[in-house]
């Protein structure tokens, strides 16, 4: 009787010593990652930090751009608001005129309403309880609140269409001024307050967090004479519109255009090239923050990419050296499918720790965002915690997973069990791992440089624009602006004794060396422009704009412009003396190319039914007037005894710290008014720095997150290489015994790290020369393929990337022979 033979036992693919089904499988799984992950703290905290910071940088952004770009306007029916934007042959010209505006409201059966809002929100002085304060007042038709569909929440709006000329009118307040001035008094309807010293009767209050494209405290109907014909000349209003029920963007569109060929027939003088574009409200309002929205996100998603590069990369490497763990798991029974289950587990635990953590490192960073890319004008001042925010967070770490953890578990499942047993402690990574670290680090590279690039070209911009020549000084002064209330201070003497006496008392404090006086200061209040040409020729066609300025005697001295030819403004030039301008160089070469322009006469469309002509008295430098990144003007300075203004600028050149004479100043003030006010006051370095904030906010995030993806891709490189020299003790050994010298054996590491920065250099320097010219819009002076920033860039880079190759390979030099024999 023979013996029976058994059949062989089954191999048990769910590993050993597990039962059950996938539940307590996966439950396994957990527990063992969790164990595994904790004998390793060192290898889990540094993949959870660089997980959280690419997870919660890229939650913070994508969570604002959704805000940005999803979030609906805080109005009823937001899809129906459209904003009216001037155009000028073709091009936008957003502002239109009044008269220009009341003729489309009235004819435009597409629009369920229309509205009109001033340009600006300005600054005046609010008196008529306890010291004058400023405030920000707006000009707006009476249907603005209607048309966007929102009540007040104390009282009612506008009864009127237009200030009364002889002073008095009405106001509608914000909810916060309403606090700050009348104390939240519920009975404030019907109240008084002076503005520029005209009487204004409260009619309302506007519900707290109420904000419509300008930070405002006061809203009032427009100036009185708005209407008048000659005011169809002036383009300083802009537009928002309601579609009526059943009416498209496109057919309200085509109605535009039919009143704009219409108004052209009828006023070929202002209205020849002018039409009015409609847009959605919401694309308007985003306009000027889209595009660094976009830029930022970009580099974060770049990050988020190095980021996992660099997890990956420490994911390959851990998996190099358990391959004698995942041989003995195999042998027992364990499949391939079974090891990359239970390595994904571990990285899908780091992806959703770094995820966890990530989403609560976004909501600090959110708000670091909009310190960056401002959205008042959408009334989003936080975005915090939401669904959508939670919902993007969790997406991100589910990627992460994918990117992170599949193809190492991959690569380190593919373990041959027979010869890693055989093998023993004697053993090298697979090609396969060492070939996907290192396709990872050239991408880490290629993403890096494509940032560096991005960033370089972005602080070559931010410095030529810090540096270019304003034409004027800028060092020790003090800027600030006085406005004098109208009804006290009407055209005249009184108006123009009370600046000169100001400019007097100034000049006369302890520290001042000059002051000037001027309606708008260059750069910091620009445009406000009139039509100009030669009365010997007039023109044909086009007539040219000139900005327009009001000065007092001592501007040019005091803002140190130089006088080409002629003089200056002086204290001759009064009311009833010939009227006088000065003229730019630009200006004068426009009117008489080739010729001296003193002595002879410009004539200047004063907004009038007819012309005025002044004598050229002289011709001063050009300078900078409307933006540091714009090419001078033409400009035409007058003589502010011949024609005034109720709001001047002072610009106070001082032996002082300038700010330290705002107090003094202010106090000449009282003195001469006690219900005026110094507002706005700085330094023009200052003022001028706030102008290009926006620039050099964008430029200081993304050369942040630029730094961090160079130190990143830099660890990456540093941890392949030191991956590699640790594979290669015993073989470096040898070398060494056999009489290689020190540089033969650094040579052999740094030429393999930088092989891979070289292929990493040519595939990023290609993707930055296609990605960059995105961001050509954002330059000053630079091209997008400027080939000095792209050198620059990369030199800086090769010196990081060789640091990084050198510290490994030192450590290879310092393999002791002997040693190296005894891991084999």
């Amino acid at each position: 009787m023979g013996l029976r033979m058994l059949p062989p036992p089954k191999r048990d693919r769910t590993g050993p010593g597990r039962q059950g089904g996938a539940g307590s499988g996966l439950n396994l799984d957990l527990r063992f990652a969790l164990r595994s992950l904790r004998r390793s703290p060192g290898f889990t905290a540094v993949a959870i930090a660089t997980l959280a910071l690419g997870i919660g940088s890229s939650t913070a952004m994508f969570s604002v751009l959704n805000a940005a770009m999803g979030r609906s306007l805080p109005f009823p029916e937001p899809d129906h608001l459209v904003m009216g934007r001037g155009t000028y042959r073709g091009e936008v010209w957003p502002w239109a005129s009044f008269p220009d505006y009341m003729d489309y409201r009235d004819r435009a059966g597409s629009l369920q309403s229309l509205a009109a809002f001033g340009g600006g929100s300005w600054l005046i002085t609010v008196s008529g309880t306890g010291e004058p304060e400023q405030a920000r007042i707006c000009e707006v038709t009476p249907n603005l609140f209607e048309t966007l569909g929102v009540a007040p929440f104390l009282g009612g709006t506008f009864t009127i269409d237009e200030q009364p000329s002889g002073g008095g009118g009405q106001v509608v307040i914000s909810h916060g001024f309403w606090q700050r001035w009348f104390g939240g008094d519920p009975q404030v309807v019907g109240r008084s307050l002076t503005v520029r010293g005209e009487p204004l009767t409260v009619l309302g209050v506007m519900p707290d967090g109420f904000r419509f494209y300008y930070d405002t405290d006061l809203w009032k109907p427009p100036w009185p004479g708005n209407s008048r014909p000659e005011t169809r000349f002036y383009t300083n209003w802009l537009t928002v519109g309601r579609l009526a029920r059943g009416a498209t963007l496109e057919t309200a569109q085509a109605e535009m255009d039919v009143i704009a060929r219409q108004l052209q027939a009828a006023y070929p003088d202002t209205n020849e090239g002018r039409g009015l574009r409609l847009e959605e409200l919401h694309s308007v309002m985003v306009e000027g923050a889209r595009q660094n929205l976009l830029v930022l996100t970009g580099a974060i998603v770049l990050l988020l990419l190095i980021a996992c590069g660099n997890v990956a990369s420490l994911l390959i490497a851990r998996g190099a050296t358990r391959t004698s763990e995942l041989a003995v798991r195999s042998a027992l029974g364990a499949g391939r499918s079974r090891l990359t289950r239970q390595l994904l587990v571990e990285s899908s635990l780091l992806a959703l720790a770094g995820g966890g953590l990530g989403v609560i490192l976004a909501l600090w960073l959110q708000g670091a965002i909009l310190g960056f890319v401002p959205l008042d004008a959408l009334g989003i001042r936080q975005v915090g915690v939401s669904g959508s925010m939670l919902g993007i967070g969790l997406v991100l770490s589910l990627g992460t997973v994918l990117l992170v953890g599949l193809f190492p578990s991959l690569a380190a499942a593919r373990a041959n069990p027979a010869r890693e047993l055989k093998d023993g402690v004697r053993r090298t990574a697979s090609g396969s791992g060492i070939r996907w670290r290192g396709g990872m680090v050239v991408v880490q590279v290629a993403l890096s440089l494509v940032l560096l690039v991005g960033s370089g070209l972005l602080i070559r911009s931010l410095a030529r624009l810090q540096g270019v020549e304003t034409g004027f000084r800028t060092d020790g002064l003090l800027t600030a602006t006085v406005t004098l209330p109208s009804v006290d201070y009407p055209v005249g003497e009184r108006r123009l004794q009370f600046f000169q006496r100001l400019k007097e008392r100034a000049e006369a404090l302890p520290g001042v060396e000059n002051v000037a006086l001027v309606n708008r200061l260059p750069v910091l209040h620009p445009w406000a422009n009139y039509r100009f040409w030669n009365p010997e020729h007039p023109p044909e066609g086009e007539i040219p704009t000139a900005d327009r300025r009001l000065v007092l005697p001592g501007y040019f001295r005091t803002m140190e412009i130089p006088l080409v030819e002629g003089r200056v403004l002086e204290e001759s030039d009064v009311e009833g003396s010939p009227p006088v301008v000065v003229l730019t160089r630009r200006a004068a070469e426009m009117l008489y190319p080739g010729e001296s322009a003193v002595g002879r006469r410009v004539a200047l469309d004063m907004g009038r039914e007819v012309s005025a002509t002044f004598e050229i008295v002289g011709v001063v430098e050009d300078h900078l007037l409307t933006s540091l990144s714009r090419a001078p003007r033409p400009a035409v300075f007058f003589s502010y005894a011949q024609l005034q203004e109720p709001t001047m600028r002072l610009a106070v050149a001082a032996t002082v710290a300038p700010t330290s004479l705002v107090r003094p100043i202010q106090e000449q003030i009282w003195e001469l008014d006690g219900d005026i006010v110094l507002s706005d006051a700085r330094t023009m370095e200052d003022a001028l720095s706030d102008t290009i904030a926006g620039s050099r906010s964008i430029t200081t995030v993304l050369t942040l997150f630029s730094v961090v993806a160079l130190a990143l891709a830099a660890l990456g490189l540093y941890g392949v290489l030191a991956f590699f020299v640790n594979q290669r003790i015993h073989e470096i050994g040898i070398r060494v015994a056999l009489g290689a010298s020190g540089g033969r054996v650094l040579g052999m590491i740094v030429s393999r790290g930088m092989l891979l920065v070289a292929l990493g250099s040519v595939l990023g320097i290609g993707a930055a020369a296609v990605v960059t010219r995105l961001v050509q819009g954002m330059l000053f002076q630079v091209s997008a393929t400027d080939p000095v920033t792209f050198a620059g860039v990369t030199g800086v880079f090769l010196l990081v990337a060789l640091g990084a190759c050198v510290l490994p390979a030192w450590r290879g030099l310092r393999v002791d022979p002997v040693e190296a024999f005894r891991r084999t």
